[in-house]
């Protein structure tokens, strides 16, 4: 049998030397395996931190002096975009104070479930609406300055400066977005007013980079040798559950000290997305998801390492969460529902939480905001996870006893499960 927890690279055998210049078909499944499992991931995220490690300047139009007064008299009239549209989510924002500038007023604003603080300035002349803006704003668009710094759970934020159309007291629609980061965050984020020089973080480029590198040592992995050399013949799910278990964050044996620096990777990392418009939007929702897989194993290899859990409820564990973790059918339903989900979340009273927030500290509070949101992603991926572990067992065997037997897991639920004993 073939343990597919024991991956390390062996040197070439006649067995897995390509023969005839043709590749045999398990090294082909392998191939496309690994490129849809491992390098398109990496691809994503290479591009991604490509956007982000870029420096950035904040529009001069809705940069003022650090000293200037802030006022808050009439400010719903001043300042009244209640929310903006991106990537088919409605994102509520909240007006906190204007400052008055020789021409213009800038408004500031923050979406206290997720430290967002920025600056904007609408227009005073009418612009045309937006093609997917709402019919109330056919005759009411005006052209929209803005810069939204968003907190990391690290000590960075990152930055989207936009270009929009705007139909006061309802939505902006995002027409133009430039990407950044910078070394802000916490009370310093509250604060910032922005300015005039060029912004970039230095800590997530270092960050960034460590991370980039891990993953593409990662993908090194001379995944397909082992199982050449063994002489296994692997059908496509075989190989999909190979090259997954390849490519596993963690090693095999690593320490809970090892896996607590991956997770503040994963965790710094993990909501840095680039948001578009149409079929990327999808991309990244499902890049999401694949990343809370990745968390979902550290998580619980660290709660595995102490032991507490029982042999059967390790077992059980096993079998329903992890099953079914190379097919990424979880993380596919997770991105379909993602939209939706977040407009609801954003839509709730979470919006209205800005009080919470001052008391707690913004960066506090937008731990909740998005453990919310890793927490029912999370929950979408294990629950289809699950209900196909327990039809593939009552299907097969007509009965759940299965699950708690004390046996080798893939002689159970079949090779797709990685996980053996």
């Amino acid at each position: 049998m073939l343990n597919l927890n024991v991956i390390a690279p062996a040197e070439p055998s006649d067995a897995s030397a390509i023969k005839n210049g043709r590749w045999s078909p398990t090294q082909r499944l392998l191939l496309v395996a690994w490129l849809v499992l491992g390098l398109l991931p990496w691809t994503l995220q290479l591009r991604s931190y490509a956007k982000f490690i870029r420096p950035h300047k904040v529009p001069e139009n809705i940069v003022v002096p650090s000293n200037s007064l802030k006022l808050t008299e009439k400010l719903t009239e001043i300042c009244p975009v209640e929310a903006y549209i991106l990537a088919g989510v409605w994102w509520n924002l909240e007006a906190t104070h204007y400052y008055t500038t020789d021409h213009d007023v800038v408004c500031h604003a923050v979406m206290p479930q997720y430290n967002l603080h920025g600056n904007y300035l609408i227009g005073s002349f009418k612009t045309t609406p937006f093609r997917t803006s709402s019919p109330s704003c056919k005759n009411a668009s005006f052209p929209i300055n803005m810069y939204l710094y968003h907190g990391s759970i690290g000590l960075y934020s990152s930055t989207t400066p936009w270009k929009a159309r705007s139909a006061p007291r309802i939505e902006v629609r995002i027409m133009g977005m430039e990407f950044g980061t910078y070394d802000i965050n916490g009370v310093l984020l509250t604060r910032d007013t922005g300015s005039r020089e060029l912004r970039l973080s230095y800590w997530y480029c270092g960050i960034g980079s460590l991370w980039l590198v891990y993953r593409s040592l990662i993908l090194r992995q001379n995944y397909g040798r082992k199982c050449k050399e063994m002489g296994e013949k692997l059908h496509q799910g075989g190989a999909v559950v190979f090259v997954q278990e390849s490519l596993r964050l963690s090693a095999h044996g690593a320490t809970n000290y090892q896996r607590c620096a991956l997770l503040y990777l994963v965790m710094t990392d993990l909501f840095l997305l680039i948001a578009n418009e149409g079929w990327a939007t999808r991309v990244r929702y499902a890049s999401l998801g694949y990343n809370l897989s990745g968390l979902i194993l550290l998580l619980f290899e660290m709660l595995e390492s102490t032991r507490w859990l029982s042999e059967k409820w390790r077992l059980r564990i096993k079998i329903l969460f992890f099953s079914y973790e190379a097919v990424l059918l979880g993380e596919l339903v997770s991105a379909l529902a993602f939209q939706k989900f977040l407009t609801g979340l954003n839509r709730s009273d979470l919006k209205t939480s800005k009080v919470i927030a001052l008391a707690a500290s913004y960066y506090v509070w937008s731990l909740v905001g998005h453990g919310v949101i890793a927490l029912v992603s999370i929950a979408i991926i294990l629950s289809v996870r699950i209900l196909c572990a327990l039809t593939y067992v009552w299907l097969v065997h007509r009965s759940f006893a299965v699950l708690s037997e004390p046996c080798c897991i893939d002689t159970v639920l079949g090779v797709r499960s990685e996980l053996c004993c």
